[in-house]
């Protein structure tokens, strides 16, 4: 009836599926704008697929993982087939197995996601949620991290809700507008004459739900047009004015059995039937007359109502004493076994101070936990912080659900809670303890400033671990900020407070002290307490799975002496954190490790894989400032293989997240970045810009802080720009700076030197001296770039053997790598020495995505489909279809061919 278009995008929706390519479609729209109805209408359009569904119910949001439980119980059968870690996840969620199994919350949401894609081995299949912003977070969460992780599986998957906030970037959202006036009268036919569903509609409105309701309760003269419409026809504010009158004629009876069905969290027909008979009422006859009248509708053995719109309609007319009646009703009908109903109605049944029920609610908060139902377990803390009297367990409550909240995901509700323990009369440990935890959340998801002035004050009330820990974030904060003053004196702080009986306190304090002495300056001595720290994070049993120890260790391996030594620990502990699904850790370490990757083994294509995954999680997960470095390597990774546009997309969404950040005052990182991408296209005016601004705001430093890191893009581009007295002076005093530098740090330096020499034989020498420095250092890229340069200036002094000697290594190396526009680069100075050649590996003409590098490289090294799938999280035949994108795009046959293309190491 008036949704062509809608039913049109359904249809492709369901073409997609049957054909291999997963999809998600939000469908969004106010109360009764039909979105119910066009969840149906998938359904009934759905032929050949099976079928798994759930609706979000609002009493029952505080239930965790209801509706996912609901959603996957008829799949239950084939959790065999999901992978073990994620298997028993679920499982513990869902309660299908024991709880209290390892494992971060999104671990439950890589179940979902295999779980979902097995359903649709033997056929596709539809997923259908209604009411999604009733659903709890943890379910909602699971099923769209779900849908938009599967790409080649049978699986289409149709949510609705009301409008809230934005989707995740990407998301297919239609957004369900009332019908036009014309679509009225096919919308009433059979209800109401052709002219009378006109006058309605001019009226009324488009809106379906108000449409039926009015025409339902006209009297049949005025539905046939014989006697006019009332001067006020009943559709209100929300339409509440459409039910207000039916619920007003109800009986007594089933007004109250209404009631109870609104505040039931599962509806079951013999729990509300037993509260009806408790409350003195004939059960039967009420349920039967609230049945009849249409406000009850039952399936089975359960009672709801028939639109959600009733539900809160009786609910809001009832008053505080009905409800707390209704919830005691119901609290003593509630059967054997099911204890968390029981007390929940119990606690919002009460109005005064109960001890023992506070601790109850308390031990339900710690089921839920278990479960990594950390919304459920955030509200049950906060209800039983209003339900003691006592001042500190009140604020030691309502911390827990802040703490809660925000290993959730929540952070709007963690905020709001923080907000009200800092404005009460809570303990300084308490209050240290939620300021930490908000000095965390703003870390991550907001502003580095801001986290900044909430991890100060932590620090100065937190005790113990909680101290340290807030201490260690305050470090990493300034680290972010360039701010050395405030790591040293975080660092004078972890030294003053931590027990060195504690390993994890004894391994944070020195690894704070470690990073406040490399950012001083004092390199030797930060070393040495760095890797005194990772010794212990590695040598301490409870210590070597921390996943939130990850980010700390892999940020020190870049300052230690032999960092190679550490990979092996870094890439153990990083498939530690995927087997735990610990997401949120992986998006910092995943951006690090592809910088590591570059900087310390020279390996593009696994930087290129390791950025790219950092930035869908965060894109996912709402992370701002981890994401910003892996943008900006992805811009290079892209500028360097001659794909500009994308280079651009990566950078602007950088800046976008260092200026959110708050670090765009500091961020040298994204304008070496930036500049770096101009040098990849030939621009080197602005290379020069960008990097000049930098000398002018900090005095070059690099985006590890180390002096005059502009230095060697710098030099280039003046020399390029035939700024030779420029690039002297500058090479001179990057040189001066960089005393007993590293192998990379001495090629760099000779190399600017070669750059500025204006003598060609003394140049030439400098660049030997350059590459001599390459072949100690690990850089891939470096040294064909020295090359490259030694081969321009070999042609430009008329050395042409020797210049297309230099340039065809170059260019070899550069193809290996598949960075295009160096590669072509190389091949264009070739040609200018009267050589017409090309790299022995040919450029390939399609490039492959970040994930198709990924994923190579796994089954390269032997996985299987399978295991990459659980490795990364996603779904067999995704992995599928990004390896035969790989086949496809680089002519192989076998997974033999595929290995000799991606070596291991």
């Amino acid at each position: 009836m008036g949704r062509a278009a809608e039913v049109g995008r359904l249809d492709r929706l369901l073409d997609g599926a049957r054909s291999g390519r997963a999809g998600l479609l939000v469908v969004e729209g106010g109360p009764g704008v039909g979105k119910t109805a066009l969840l149906r209408t998938a359904a009934a359009r759905a032929a050949g697929f099976g079928r798994v569904t759930a609706r979000g119910i609002e009493s029952d949001a505080a239930l965790p993982y209801a509706v996912l439980g609901e959603l996957l119980a008829p799949l239950r059968p084939l959790l065999g087939e999901v992978p073990a870690g994620q298997a028993g996840a679920l499982a513990a969620a869902l309660g299908w197995g024991p709880a209290g199994v390892p494992g971060d919350r999104h671990l439950v949401a890589a179940g979902t996601l295999s779980l979902l894609a097995a359903a649709a081995a033997e056929a596709p299949l539809l997923v259908t949620v209604d009411d999604l912003q009733w659903a709890d977070p943890q379910s909602a969460g699971a099923v769209l991290f779900a849908a938009r992780r599967m790409h080649a599986d049978r699986v289409a998957v149709v949510v609705a809700r009301r409008p809230g906030p934005e989707p995740v970037a990407g998301d297919d959202v239609l957004r369900l507008a009332d019908l036009d006036p014309p679509a009225v009268p096919d919308l009433l036919a059979g209800a109401v004459a052709g002219p009378v569903a006109r006058r309605l509609a001019a009226r009324l409105g488009g809106n379906p739900l108000a449409l039926r309701e009015v025409a339902a309760a006209l009297s049949p003269a005025q539905r046939s047009g014989a006697e006019p419409l009332p001067a006020e026809l009943p559709a209100g504010p929300g339409l509440s004015g459409a039910f207000g009158p039916e619920l007003a004629a109800l009986p007594a009876g089933a007004r109250q059995a209404v009631l109870l069905v609104a505040a039931s969290e599962d509806g079951r027909a013999a729990t509300v039937a037993a509260a009806l008979a408790r409350a003195g009422l004939d059960a039967d006859a009420a349920l039967d007359e609230a049945e009849r009248r249409g406000v009850l509708v039952r399936s089975g053995g359960v009672l709801d109502l028939r639109h959600p719109l009733l539900r809160g309609l009786a609910w809001s007319r009832a008053s505080p004493a009905e409800r707390r009646r209704a919830h005691r009703l119901l609290a003593e009908a509630t059967p054997d076994g099911d204890d968390v109903a029981r007390t929940w109605h119990r606690a919002l049944a009460t109005t005064g101070p109960d001890e023992a029920l506070a601790g109850e609610l308390a031990a339900v908060a710690g089921r839920a936990r278990e479960r990594r139902g950390f919304a459920a377990s955030s509200a049950a803390l906060e209800r039983a912080a209003a339900l003691t009297g006592d001042a500190a367990r009140s604020a030691a409550l309502l911390a827990g659900a802040v703490r809660d909240a925000a290993l959730g995901g929540d952070t709007a509700r963690a905020r709001s809670l923080g907000d009200a323990v800092l404005r009460g009369p809570a303990a300084p440990a308490v209050r240290g303890e939620v300021l930490a935890v908000l000095g965390r959340v703003e870390q991550d998801t907001g502003s580095v400033p801001a986290a900044r002035d909430l991890l100060e004050s932590a620090a100065g009330l937190a005790e113990g671990r909680t101290a340290v820990w807030a201490l260690t974030d305050l470090a990493v904060v300034g680290h972010r900020l360039g701010d050395v003053a405030g790591i040293r004196a975080a660092a004078r702080r972890a030294a003053a407070v931590a027990d060195d009986a504690d390993p994890l306190q004894r391994a944070l304090a020195a690894w704070v002290a470690g990073l406040a002495a490399v950012s001083g300056g004092d390199l030797d001595a930060g070393r040495a307490l760095l890797q005194r720290s990772v010794r212990t994070m590695e040598d301490t049993a409870g210590l070597r799975a921390e996943p939130r120890l990850l980010p700390l260790l892999v940020l020190a391996v870049g300052w230690l002496a032999d960092p190679l030594t550490l990979v092996p620990v870094v890439e153990r502990r990083v498939r530690e954190a995927r087997a735990a699904g610990a997401l949120g850790v992986l998006v910092a370490v995943l951006a690090m490790t592809a910088h590591g990757r570059v900087q310390l083994l020279g390996d593009h294509a696994g930087a290129f894989a390791d950025a790219g995954e950092s930035v869908e999680l965060a894109g996912q997960l709402g992370y701002v400032a981890d994401a910003a470095p892996a943008h900006e390597l992805l811009a290079w990774e892209y500028a360097a293989r001659g794909r500009h546009d994308d280079a651009e997309r990566h950078l602007g969404r950088a800046r976008a997240l260092v200026v959110r950040a708050g670090t765009a005052g500091v961020a040298a990182h994204l304008a070496l970045s930036a500049a770096a991408c101009a040098l990849c296209r030939g621009d080197l005016t602005t290379t020069a810009r960008l990097l000049e601004e930098r000398l002018a705001a900090d005095g070059g430093s690099g985006a590890l802080g180390e002096p005059l890191g502009v230095a060697p893009l710098l030099v280039e581009a003046w020399t390029g720009l035939g700024r030779r007295t420029e690039a002297a002076d500058l090479a001179a005093r990057y040189g001066a700076v960089s005393r007993s530098p590293s192998p990379a740090t001495a090629a760099l330096v000779a190399r600017c030197h070669a750059l500025a020499c204006p003598d060609d034989d003394a140049a030439v020498a400098l660049f030997r001296d350059a590459l001599a420095a390459h072949a100690a250092g690990p850089d891939r890229f470096e040294e064909p770039h020295t090359r490259l340069l030694l081969g321009e200036r070999l042609r430009r002094a008329g050395r042409r053997v020797a210049a297309r000697e230099e340039l065809t290594a170059a260019a070899d190396a550069f193809a290996e790598m598949e960075l295009t526009a160096w590669a072509r680069r190389a091949e264009e100075e070739l040609r200018a020495t009267g050589r017409t050649a090309r790299p022995r590996r040919a450029l390939p003409e399609e490039p492959l995505t970040p994930q198709e590098v990924r994923i190579a490289a796994l089954a390269a090294g032997g996985a299987s489909n399978r295991e990459i799938a659980a490795e990364l999280f996603l779904s067999p035949k995704t992995v599928e279809h990004h390896l035969s994108g790989v086949y496809r795009k680089r002519g192989l046959r076998s997974r033999v061919q595929l290995a000799r293309l991606f070596p291991p190491g």
